[in-house]
């Protein structure tokens, strides 16, 4: 028997983020799991579409008439049960190598990074993580400083 490669809760997951990225319809969804997963997984219509029917039935993701097709998108309540699955999302990000998650934000950055580091809780000294964590964070800052002056220009 071949393992699945979604864990518990994991497709309909992804499928609101998605959706969040970008409305879609159910081929393209399928077409988009193909892309992000194949060859070690590929969709079929008996798995991506009651996810996508359960998803509408919860109200995290709605449907649209268009030309024939139905597009979804992720509703507030959608985009709300992806930031609160952020870490279960980065953990599925971190075992694939696929990233699923809006490029505008950072928030799926912090909680792949978390993903990551969490385990090692105890594991290293929380002081020179800290310090590390400090001249990370204003490296960023300087980036955004970068930014703003070339906006200005």
């Amino acid at each position: 028997m071949t393992p699945r490669f979604f864990r518990h809760g994991e497709l309909p997951l992804v499928v609101i983020a998605l959706v969040a990225e970008r409305p879609m319809h159910g081929y393209e969804i399928m077409g988009e799991l193909a892309r992000l997963f194949g060859p070690r997984y590929q969709p079929s219509p008996g798995s991506v579409y009651p996810a996508i029917d359960a998803l509408e039935a919860e109200g995290l993701i709605e449907g649209e008439p268009s030309d024939g097709k139905t597009i979804y998108r992720a509703t507030r309540s959608g985009d709300e049960a992806l930031a609160a699955r952020s870490h279960a999302l980065a953990a599925l990000e971190l075992r694939t190598g696929t990233r699923l998650a809006r490029r505008d934000s950072l928030d799926p950055v912090l909680a792949r990074f978390s993903a990551r580091i969490a385990p090692l809780s105890g594991r290293v000294d929380a002081e020179a993580v800290a310090s590390v964590l400090e001249r990370a964070a204003d490296e960023i800052e300087s980036l955004a400083e970068v930014t703003t002056e070339e906006t200005n220009r």
